[in-house]
């Protein structure tokens, strides 16, 4: 069964500046359509290969996108089968944990996705500190974004996954999965994967760089973290089709020219991980998402 643990859901009215004007710089070779609008019929289009997938929205003023959490949950609802939604929350609004509890316990969202950087803070802030202290408490996993960014909020020093540690070390329960393998800092993502049991990492956006995609797994496996590596797409920028085709291309390159080559079996796992088993996620309606 293939889960796609990173794909997105806004529509225009979701976002302004500076995220409008920045989303052009956004690569889109891998993407199976439009990437400002996400519809019923093209998410179920775009996920078709993964049986299960998450999907969630992201709230940072800073950037200028606010995806309502109950638009989220309306749009898993719409979509049926195996998909559930994550919840996001700006760490910077005073109203960030009590947001946490109420799309958790009256939307049905099991997770939390966060961008420090997106949303012009820091991990290690205390506005942050308290979302992750929430969400340990409740037992609901967080998506971060602890890597680069295509709009200009925020500051790149506030990003490295290797803030994570701290994080990991004061919330010991707390499952995190690091979006992009934290790209471009792949070595500090799987430095902290080794050292944290509840840090995971996954693949999304990154097969728009196959060549760190190569050195991203390559190094997972060196450091004996490749089983923590979840998949996923980062839809609508890249269709699961495209991820996981361009992942055979990167795996193929790295068993003829890569010192630390990924086996057929190691991509199958990778592309097979019980994911939501691993999140501590619920298991979602036995329907499928039917390809349209």
């Amino acid at each position: 069964m293939i889960t796609d643990v990173h794909t997105h859901f806004w529509v225009p009215d979701h976002q302004g500046s500076p995220w409008t004007d920045d989303l052009t710089r956004v690569a889109r070779k891998h993407a199976d359509g439009s990437i400002d609008e996400v519809t019923l019929e093209g998410y179920r289009r775009q996920v078709a290969p993964a049986e299960q997938s998450i999907v969630f929205g992201l709230q940072a003023q800073a950037s200028g996108i606010m995806v309502p959490n109950d638009a989220v949950a309306a749009f898993v609802r719409d979509v049926g089968g195996r998909t559930v939604g994550f919840l996001s929350v700006d760490p910077t609004r005073h109203d960030a944990v009590a947001e946490i509890e109420r799309a958790h316990h009256d939307l049905g969202l099991v997770g939390i996705k966060l961008g420090p950087i997106y949303q012009g803070t820091s991990p290690l802030h205390p506005l942050c500190l308290r979302v992750f202290r929430t969400a340990e408490r409740l037992g609901l996993p967080v998506m971060i974004h602890q890597g680069a960014i295509f709009t200009n909020a925020g500051r790149l020093s506030d990003a490295n996954p290797l803030l994570l540690d701290d994080v990991a070390t004061a919330f010991p329960d707390l499952k995190i999965v690091i979006a992009h393998m934290g790209h471009p800092w792949i070595f500090e993502a799987v430095t902290v994967m080794r050292r944290h049991p509840n840090v995971y990492a996954d693949t999304s956006a990154i097969p728009n760089r196959p060549t760190v995609l190569a050195n991203a797994l390559c190094a997972a496996k060196e450091y004996g973290v490749l089983h923590k590596v979840l998949f996923g797409s980062d839809s609508p920028m890249v269709g699961t089709t495209n991820a996981i085709e361009t992942l055979r291309r990167v795996v193929s390159h790295t068993q003829k020219f890569g010192i630390t080559p990924i086996t057929d079996e190691e991509l199958h796992d990778l592309l097979h991980r019980p994911s939501f088993d691993l999140l501590g996620i619920p298991a979602p309606s036995s329907e499928r998402i039917i390809s349209v």
